[in-house]
């Protein structure tokens, strides 16, 4: 990791009191430090601002170089999560995999990305009761829905070809989670009216507010509501936020995160499950 200027600096400003050359040739006292012997606008405070600058950069240079080959070994190395993670969306339906037994891997004849259905994928590394360990694929096509029934045998063989020999996998591909949020809300009348709509240009901030942060969530993430919260109080016209219930998988509760059967979440919508509350004496 790159030191600072300031660490840089002080390293050059050491070493140069303490050479015997230099501390004749500037005729420096022993025991005092190189700033307490030089101005801060001095030449030589200035060189050694514009070296250790210098040296930053370059340090700076070699972090980013280390970061983007460290990612690159990471991604190339086969059969590892990131690996499958862009083999995963690289598959083609319809088409079929050559063995190339330079590299003894499969790959395909040509490259066509308008066949490539995928466009979610999250892979999990799960260990059963006896020890088996397998991978767990998350994914799904446009908009995050389910991959058609029709083609997912195809995607599946596709991974057992081109993966590790005597890897077990599950396949998992859903439509979104719905998930059903009951809030109470204190509002601001001056910019929302009873039924949580704009006053001004229309629409309502706080389910805008709950589909926003649903979209935000990482494919194969995890639903926070601590994080909901945050996201709801930033919304136009909200000053303060009730989180009462969730309803997911078929159950109500109030529960602090949510794992998504499918990897994702879709906000299941009921304009009674939000209640909106005006305190006049709070408002600004």
């Amino acid at each position: 990791m790159a030191r600072t200027i300031e660490d840089i600096s002080q390293g050059i400003k050491k070493s140069f009191v303490e050479n015997a050359t230099l501390a004749e040739a500037y005729n420096l006292q022993a025991g005092l430090t190189f700033d307490e012997q030089f101005s801060a606008l001095s030449i030589e405070a200035a060189l050694v601002f514009i070296v250790s600058s210098a040296i930053w950069t370059l340090e700076s240079l070699w972090d980013i170089f280390r970061s983007d080959t460290e990612k690159h070994i990471e991604e190339s190395y086969t059969t590892s999560i990131p690996w499958y993670y862009q083999k995963a969306l690289e598959f083609q339906l319809g088409d079929d995999l050559i063995f190339d037994a330079a590299k003894y891997a499969y790959a395909y004849k040509d490259i066509d990305t308008d066949k490539r259905i995928v466009k979610y994928v999250a892979i999990r590394e799960v260990k059963t009761e006896n020890g088996v360990m397998f991978l767990k694929f998350y994914y799904s096509g446009e908009n995050k829905a389910a991959i058609p029934t029709e083609h997912r045998s195809a995607f599946e063989q596709y991974i057992k070809l081109i993966g590790a020999a005597g890897m077990h996998y599950e396949f998992v591909t859903q439509d979104p989670d719905p998930i059903r949020i009951k809030l109470r809300i204190y509002y601001n009348p001056l910019l929302l009216d009873d039924t949580g709509v704009r006053l001004s240009g229309g629409g309502m901030p706080v389910k805008e507010a709950i589909e926003s942060y649903l979209n935000t969530i990482a494919y194969g993430g995890v639903f926070y509501a601590s994080k909901l919260v945050d996201r709801i109080q930033q919304a136009e016209g909200v000053k303060d936020v009730e989180l009462i219930s969730e309803t997911w998988n078929g159950s109500t509760s109030l529960q602090r995160k949510i794992e998504a059967i499918s990897g994702a979440f879709i906000l299941d919508f009921h304009s009674e499950d939000i209640t909106y509350n005006v305190e006049l004496d709070e408002l600004e």
